[in-house]
Formats: C-alpha cells, structure tokens, sequence
C-alpha cells in the first residue's frame, strides 16, 4: 500500500470538509448532492434531509484544517509519520447521521488501514464520503476497504453498538485488541436559575435527530420546585417533531401504554415526561427526578458513568460537562465513552 504523509492525510480531509461546505452552500442543491440526500432519506426516514445536513455541517466545520491541527496537536506528531501495519476493522453504529465518521477520521489520521463495515441504516452517506477521499487523492482510496462479507486481515477492532451486540463483540474479537462500545445516554441538570435561553438551547440537546444520539438527554435532573410550564415553553420550537410518523408511532405507543398502566405523565403533546429513576428513556419520552441538593446528582452520576455519555449543566467539573445546547456539537477531542480512540490506533 502506498502511504500519504500526515501532512496529506490532513490536507485530504480538509479538502473533504471544503467538498461539503460546496455541496452545502449551493442553493439550490446540485442534482446528484440532492438526490443523495433523498437516497438517505428514503432508505433510513429517521435520517431526514435536515438531519443529514445538520451532520454534513458540523463534519464541515470539523474538518477545518486548523481543528484537524489542533486535534493532533495533543500527540506526538512523530508517531504519525511511522509506517503503521495496523489494520482496523471499523463496525460502524447508524443510529444517527454519519455516527461512525470520527472513527474513519481518527483511522485515516493515525496511518492505519480501515475494513468498514458500514451500517445498513448509515451506508449511502458513509460510502458517498469515503469515494470523495478517492477522488481528492487516489492514495486515500488504499486506506480503506468496505466490507461486505465476512472481514479478515484485520489486527485491530473498534466496534460500536447495542449492549447486545456489545457482548457479541466482546467474545468475538477478545484476541485482538479493541474498543467495544455500548448503549449510552446524557443527561442534564437544571436550577431554578437555569435560564429561558438555556433551556432551549436544551431543547436541541434532547430533540435534535429525534433523540436517537447516545449523546442525546433523555433525563433531567429538576430541583423540587421546578416549574415545567417553562419547559414545555422552550421545547414549543421542536412541536413539528409530532408530524415525522415513525416519532409520532412511539409517542402514542408509550402515551397509551402509560394511560393502561396508569402511570402518571406530563404531557407536551409532543414528547412525555415521566419521573423515572432510568438514564434512557423512550423515544418520544424524556425521564424526570427531582433533587434536594446536587450531591444526589453527583452520586447518580458517579453510580451511572459508565452509562451516560455526557451531562448538560452549568456546574464544573462534572463528568463530560457540556454545555445547553451543545451534546451534538462535540469537538474531535471529544472521543466517546471518553476512551481516546487516535491514541488506541497509535500505540
């Protein structure tokens, strides 16, 4: 295989981020770039065109060659220009648009050559930007191979799904090294302080990709005398999600399921809030605890870490905090389960 220096493998990839920053900025859309996007849509409803294109702009942003420098720059810059042998077989997630990028970047970035499995719900989006890499640079092409089939050749895993799959995975691949991941979730915590603006920026944090994200809040944490008219408020930008049939589907199914049970809810008439102890709610539901101090908050916490993804707060120094509105803008640095996954491909 022929090898690109780190310098080109950076400047790839921005080309890449400035391919979709054209495709983006054409109004209208240029034919084939629109039907792509339908092609997704139609394939996977969940990924509707605006979801599609609010990941494509963030991979935009992210793909700025000064973020692509600044990403590297925590590392020992020579390790990137060794030869490295590895051959990483990346099990791609496709719960959201475009979830398993960061583990192609980090793949291509770190020198090794990937075996992706895309998956069947993220495949025409994934595969459209690794043929771009091609085309902006033949050699890029080299570094990777989609797998249909059964993969071989491989040295290294990284596989993210289900905790099902997760314990499939941990037995298949236990000889190499890897990274499993599992289900995740995020939650937030709110003041009586926390402010109109927070709490629509909150909004985006539990609504954006309907909520499918492991980075996406599916619990609050609510002091006792929290007003929630307030909530229901800042969540009214979002009412139009009821009208996406598959969403609207799970959220008469669990609204009947909790009238039969008579289960107690507040309803939004867009999503449910439930009081419910659980990190990960159903879709079209957001679970609710209330807390005296935040001390209970941080037990919960420190009990769940290795549930939850990220914590919506404007405290310091909780685990993953991140600020209202932000879960689904996460740097290159924010690797998830916060195992540093370029480290891993570089060791």
């Amino acid at each position: 295989m022929k090898v690109l220096s780190l310098n080109q493998r950076i400047q790839v990839l921005a080309d890449l981020g400035e391919i979709i920053k054209f495709e983006l900025n054409n109004s209208p859309y240029n034919e084939a770039f629109e039907n792509l996007l339908n092609k997704v849509n139609q394939s996977n409803p969940w990924f509707t065109i605006e979801s599609t294109i609010q990941s494509l702009s963030s991979w935009a942003t992210l793909l700025e060659i000064n973020h692509l420098n600044q990403f590297i720059g925590g590392y020992d810059t020579q390790l990137f220009e060794k030869k490295n042998d590895k051959v990483v077989l990346l099990i791609l997630a496709g719960n959201i648009p475009l979830v398993g990028m960061h583990d192609v970047v980090c793949s291509f970035l770190s020198g090794a050559k990937s075996v992706v499995k895309v998956s069947s719900k993220d495949a025409l989006m994934m595969k459209y930007l690794i043929e771009q890499l091609g085309k902006i640079h033949p050699v890029a092409l080299e570094y990777f191979e989609i797998s249909e089939a059964k993969a071989q050749g491989f040295t290294h895993v990284i596989a993210t799904g289900s905790n099902n799959s997760a314990r499939y995975f941990d037995h298949y691949f236990s000889k190499f090294p890897n990274i499993i991941r599992k289900n995740r979730s995020s939650l937030a915590i709110l003041k009586q302080e926390t402010t109109d603006s927070e709490l629509e920026n909150l909004a985006r944090d539990v609504f954006q990709y309907f909520g499918l994200g492991c980075r996406n809040v599916t619990q609050l944490w609510v002091p006792l005398s929290f007003d929630f008219d307030r909530l229901k408020n800042a969540f009214k930008a979002y009412a139009t999600i009821i009208n996406h049939h598959k969403y609207a589907n799970n959220y008469d199914y669990h609204k009947a399921i909790a009238l039969m049970n008579g289960n107690p809810f507040i309803d939004f008439e867009f999503i449910l809030l439930q009081n419910n102890p659980m990190l990960k709610s159903p879709l079209g539901v957001l679970h609710y605890n209330f807390y005296e101090n935040l001390t209970e908050v941080n037990s919960y916490i420190q009990e769940h870490r290795d549930q939850i993804q990220c914590v919506v707060a404007s405290e310091s120094s909780l685990l993953n905090e991140v600020n209202f509105g932000q879960t689904q803008q996460p740097q290159l640095w924010d690797f998830a389960d916060q195992i540093d996954t370029l480290q891993f491909l570089l060791s």
